[in-house]
Order: structure tokens, then C-alpha cells, then sequence
């Protein structure tokens, strides 16, 4: 299952969110808060992908992360559109 990093009020995130919810693409959230606080979820965001932008989407099973909303879009509807 993939797993989406997304901060709540980035407008990035929403059209992410909102694509794989029009599409009822199972997902896990990983909520990224916004600002310049640290959290365990944005420590795993930047181990993993080297910075903590948001959206970002890791696909354990094809081995695939990427940053950019209409990257992961892109990547989803290839991948996961039925």
C-alpha cells in the first residue's frame, strides 16, 4: 500500500488527497505538520526522501519515492487507477 506524506493546508497536498480519494486508491497517511517544528513524521520524511516537502509518496512495493503533486498523480494513475 502506499504511503502519502501531506501537510494539512498545503493546496498540493489537498489536490494529492483529493485525487486518490475520487479515485478510492488505498493509502496510508502520514500527516506532515507545517511550520518549522520538528515531529517524528517529519524526521521520517526527511530520512527518507533528504528534506521535508510535502506531498511526497512511497511505494514500498515498486520501491518508489517522489516529491511534486503532479508527479505523484501522474505515477498513481499509471500504477493504482482501476
Amino acid at each position: 500500500m502506499i504511503e502519502i506524506y501531506l501537510a494539512e493546508r498545503c493546496p498540493y497536498c489537498v489536490k494529492v488527497r483529493a485525487y486518490l480519494e475520487t479515485l478510492g486508491v488505498a493509502y496510508i497517511l502520514k500527516p506532515v505538520p507545517l511550520g518549522s517544528s520538528t515531529s517524528p513524521i517529519k524526521e521520517e520524511l526527511k530520512r527518507l526522501g533528504g528534506k521535508t516537502q510535502v506531498p511526497f509518496l512511497v511505494d514500498p512495493e515498486r520501491k518508489v519515492q517522489m516529491y511534486e503533486s503532479d508527479d505523484i498523480i501522474a505515477y498513481v494513475e499509471e500504477h493504482y487507477a482501476r
